[in-house]
């Protein structure tokens, strides 16, 4: 009976929190495969002593190496065959090969040259040494380069019915294969195939008492050795039922072989091989290879079955239908995987997951590729905000309308043959073609990059057919120069089993590729818009590294000086094999790597990266803690919902690591004046603008327009609170759904420019415009009661008025809410005009008061305003004629007099104002001219100066002065003094910025030139 200790680790093992911690599944009562890490060894027996059969399962794989013990709690198996079995704990580690042999009415296990004598109790604690070296086996004749012997299976049976048990051996023997690149260029190998003996080591004495011959190979009846491909995982059993031991194989692919034993029990003779087959007489395979099939009567019916462990650490049952072929050869059923309570994610082997609101409802979910070549989607089902979600079983996607798989086939990896069923699929998320639905891009084990295009919806996605994405190659496409077969016409064709990353990196609005090339670089392909299409620049090597170490001893991040970034020189079954994540993972501004090692090392972005090339320096792995197996696989993921980004790092064993990333707040900047952070680091929606602050009573309010780009018809208002230091994850809480444009029909169109405003009484109010164009929106109003976290039904403004266009209203003595607004009224833009909208009734109703110019000789919109002294307003903002303009009024906003020009530069972009409690003002705004031909304009720097009297202006700050977008700042100052601004941080995040205005050193602006002695702040 197996006796199980208090404190026996189990498969999700308790971390501290420095350390790497698994995800659990968290949901009580799911069910899912069975599965340990890397590669199944089972051992089928009733290890409990309850009389049914429970599974031990041995896992060489570097995260999860161990003996594990799976429990049947649900009785006999010859009534019930595929019991759920409990969560697996951990006997022992384990080492390679381990076998179980049933003999003598009992069961034992060996490994190479060992015995153990108390498997059941302590695994592999307790061994005996055999009176045979492991290492007996010596290849014949002349060998290519490459390892000898790797599977070495050794099991005791009575070969030959004499009473004593004889020494049973199965050798994977890869001397003639050679493991690398020996294809021509027809797609042939020309190195020797994989085998796979059984060799015999004859018992001349006693089971007690052995005493070996000399190793002989298990030969068919014309004398040819039995040779099957791989791992043959030797199997002697009676399984035709005439008395004889026959003798079944597995393989190091997918498949089985059956040699019937057409001659005695004393006298064996074994039939040439035959494939075996189901009922319906295909052949039988498993899902994947590196298959272990245990002969073994699960179901008490008398004939073998086989309990088979898979590749991916997942174990099957091959019934035996106790039926037989024409030529007497046994029939199965089809793999029908056990199953366990559900303990930690799992995604086959060599996971690669990516964090990404696939489903898109507001939280994190995970899609994985895996060595297998499928990609997994794992719901998450606790919401957003919770650090430890609960999580739905996996789900693999679908690409026109077929279970998606990436295989290498017959000759599709440089490793050779052997690999036909292997995938390797890497991936990453984005909006590929720009039509607002996130896709798919996976790379795999022939280095041919696919885009998986979402033809679905962003709540229920649909992929279609692969297809490749291309790059406009200046000449001949390249390829990795033991590629052997033709790419088709702008392929893009790179290093095997290395993530595609999607990115805006240069923030055009385009996505762009960042993935090594042909030669092991990092580089960027640069998206371009070309007469109308999208098209992908070949690679440009621009990123460099600086003092980056060797990471990882079997392919480990290459530069030892600085230049271009090559994360892998190494050739052919060595290239490639690079899991990337790009991320800012110290939120300084920059985007880092995350780059597969141990578990992931750090390059963090240093030196000016304003301009290329982009340099990074190799600040070693995250944690000390070693999961790394082959390979891991980093992504990045804010389940806690604080804006930072946490790491998850895919495993060897297909399971997902998590570490919170030890910084609680953006780095501060250089010096004490400004602090920085964003609002959030991962969203639902690729692009954001127009944000807006505002204080209540139970903290800060911050909320912007998000989708996937501006004026496409997804784009929502989003919000967010700052609570106990933190901001809440976003939530969509307005959007453009119109259940009637007059046709009856449901439409939807953009949001844009939300405008948060607290009152001294009443709700918050939240206005956002919502229609098609700027020219034809209306009006929108939406209050809270709760200070954010809850809204009203959204109402349509008054006819003729918008509210707030941008900016903040703002409140006087008597309750009158001032808004400052403004129209783009004819199609061409050519008209923009500046007025203002007073409610006194928290907007029930509205007095229009404007236009205050004629939008013609100075286009203005976007105001802010000032106030000026008793009874007097200002109104600031951007203006079309490369200057800030300003209008003023003497009585309280009732009238206003000429709009004029001020002496600041504007290059026709947002800006936001505001008067501080010390009577000066602040404004917030890019200070760089702009052209009045040309739409918009540069959007950096940012910039912050302050006036005495709202027309000379003195230099304080800037936020941002590197490439970029920059703009539609949003600007308050609370109840502790404190300014808090608000911006677009490249359209891809909303940062906040906060400011001690007593503390700005001023310097004055002369002719609209900034001081060149203040710097980024």
């Amino acid at each position: 009976m197996l006796s199980l200790v208090c404190g026996v680790a189990m498969m999700s093992e308790c971390r501290a929190d420095d350390e790497l911690q698994p995800l659990s599944y968290n949901n009580p009562g799911l069910v899912v495969d069975l599965g340990v890490g890397l590669w199944a060894w089972p051992v089928p027996c009733d290890a409990d002593g309850d009389g049914d059969f429970d599974l031990i399962v041995s896992c060489p794989d570097k995260p999860s190496n161990g003996i594990w013990f799976f429990e049947n709690t649900t009785g006999d198996t010859s009534g019930n065959k595929f019991p759920v079995f409990r969560a697996a704990r951990k006997l022992s580690s384990t080492v390679h090969y381990v076998m179980p042999s049933y003999v003598d009415g009992g069961m034992r296990v060996l490994t190479p040259g060992f015995e153990y004598s108390d498997f059941v109790q302590t695994g592999l604690e307790k061994r005996t040494a055999l009176p045979v070296s492991a290492k007996f086996y010596k290849p014949e004749g002349t060998q290519p380069k490459g390892p000898k012997v790797r599977h070495n299976q050794w099991r005791y049976t009575d070969f030959d019915g004499d009473g004593a048990l004889d020494l049973v051996v199965g050798i994977e023997d890869w001397s003639y294969y050679g493991w690398d690149d020996a294809w021509n260029e027809n797609g042939e190998w020309t190195n020797g195939p994989l085998h796979g003996f059984v060799i015999l080591f004859h018992n001349d004495g006693s089971s007690d008492k052995p005493k070996y011959a000399d190793p002989v190979k298990v030969s068919t009846a014309d004398g040819s050795p039995v040779d099957v491909y791989g791992c043959p995982s030797p199997n002697f059993e009676d399984f035709d039922g005439d008395g004889d031991l026959d003798l079944l194989c597995g393989e190091f692919l997918d498949g089985f072989t059956y040699f019937e034993n057409t001659g005695t029990r004393r006298k064996p003779a074994y039939a040439a091989g035959r494939r075996l087959t189901l009922t319906d007489g295909s052949r039988l395979t498993m899902d994947l290879e590196m298959i272990v099939p245990v002969a073994f009567d699960w179901d008490r019916d008398g004939d073998f079955d086989l309990v088979v462990g898979d590749e991916d650490g997942r174990v099957a049952l091959v019934e035996n239908t106790g039926r037989f072929t024409p030529d007497h050869a046994p029939v199965f059923n089809a793999p029908k995987y056990f199953q366990q309570e559900a303990d930690t994610l799992k995604c086959g082997a060599l996971a690669t997951p990516v964090g990404f609101d696939w489903d898109g409802d507001g939280d994190t979910d995970i899609v994985s590729g895996n060595t297998a070549g499928y990609v997994e989607f794992f719901e998450n089902l606790s919401g957003p905000g919770v650090e430890f979600p609960a999580w739905a079983a996996p789900v693999r996607l679908k690409a026109g309308g077929e279970v998606f798989r990436v295989m290498a086939g017959p000759n599709g990896s440089i490793q050779g043959p052997a690999e036909a069923k292997w995938g390797y699929t890497t991936l990453s998320i984005a909006d590929w073609d720009g039509d607002g639905l996130p896709d798919i891009l996976t790379n795999g084990i022939r280095g041919a990059v696919q885009w998986l295009k979402n033809i679905g919806t962003r709540h229920q996605p649909e992929l279609a057919e692969p297809q490749p994405v291309t790059v406009d190659w200046d000449g001949d496409v390249p390829r990795p120069s033991w590629v052997w077969w033709t790419p088709s016409e702008n392929q893009l064709v790179t290093q095997w089993r290395t993530t595609p990353n999607a990115v805006d990196w240069n923030n055009d609005g385009l996505m762009d590729l960042v993935m090594l090339d042909h030669e092991g670089y990092l580089c960027l392909f640069q998206r371009v818009r070309d007469d109308g299409t999208l098209k992908l620049r070949p690679p440009q090597r621009l990123f460099h590294g600086v003092n980056v170490s060797e990471t990882d001893s079997k392919h480990g991040i290459s530069n030892r000086t600085p230049g271009p970034l090559r994360l892998n020189r190494s050739s052919a079954g060595g290239s490639g094999r690079r899991k990337i994540w790009i991320t800012d993972w110290n939120g300084d501004g920059r985007s880092d790597l995350l780059v597969n090692s141990t578990n992931a090392n750090l390059l963090l972005q240093v030196g000016d990266s304003r301009q290329a090339p982009w340099e990074f320096e190799d600040k070693g792995p995250l944690v000390k803690q070693n999961i790394q197996g082959h390979t891991t696989s980093p992504t990045t993921v804010d389940f806690n919902g604080d804006g930072i980004p946490d790491f998850i790092g895919g495993a060897e064993n297909g399971r997902f690591y998590y570490f919170r990333n030890p910084r609680t707040e953006a780095k501060p900047a250089t010096t004490a004046n400004v602090q920085y952070e964003f609002i959030y680091e991962t969203a639902p929606f690729p692009q954001c603008h127009a944000s807006t602050i505002a204080e209540t009573s139970e903290g800060l309010v911050a909320a912007w327009f998000g989708g996937t780009r501006e004026k496409n018809p997804d784009v929502g208002i989003w919000v967010s609170q700052k609570r106990n230091g933190q901001w809440t994850v976003p939530v969509e809480v307005a959007n453009g759904i119109q259940y009637s444009d007059g046709d009856g029909k449901i439409h939807r169109h953009p949001c844009w420019n939300p405008v948060l405003f607290q009152p001294a009484t009443g709700p918050l109010m939240l206005f956002y415009k919502a229609g098609p164009s700027p020219q034809q929106w209306w009006g929108m109003l939406t209050t809270s009661v709760d200070s954010g976290q809850t809204w009203s039904e959204p109402r349509r403004l008054p006819e003729n008025i918008l509210g707030p266009v941008k900016n903040k209203p703002v409140q006087l003595a008597d309750g009158t809410i001032v808004c400052p607004t403004s129209t783009e009224t004819d199609e061409d833009k050519s008209k923009w005009q500046v007025h203002f909208e007073v409610t006194r009734d928290l907007g029930r109703t509205w007095t229009r008061i404007g236009p205050v110019n004629d939008g013609i000789e100075v286009q203005a919109i976007q105001p802010s305003i000032l106030f000026a002294g008793p009874g007097k307003m200002l109104a600031i903002g951007r203006s079309r004629q490369n200057r800030i303009f300003r209008v003023a009024s003497d009585d309280g906003g009732k009238t206003w007099g000429p709009l004029t020009l001020g002496t600041l530069p504007n290059p026709n972009s947002g800006t936001d104002a505001v008067t501080l409690k010390d009577g000066r003002h602040l404004i917030v705004y890019n200070h760089v001219p702009g052209d009045p031909k040309r739409w918009g304009g540069k959007r950096t720097p940012l910039n912050v100066a302050v006036s005495e009297d709202g027309t000379s202006w003195n230099a304080a700050l800037v936020l941002e002065d590197e490439p970029g977008e920059y703009s539609y700042p949003a600007c308050i100052q609370t109840t502790d003094g404190l300014v808090h601004i608000t911006y677009t941080w490249k359209r891809q995040r909303v940062r906040h910025a906060v400011i001690d205005p007593s503390k700005l050193s001023l310097q004055p602006i002369v002719d609209g030139e900034w001081p060149a002695t203040v710097v980024k702040q």
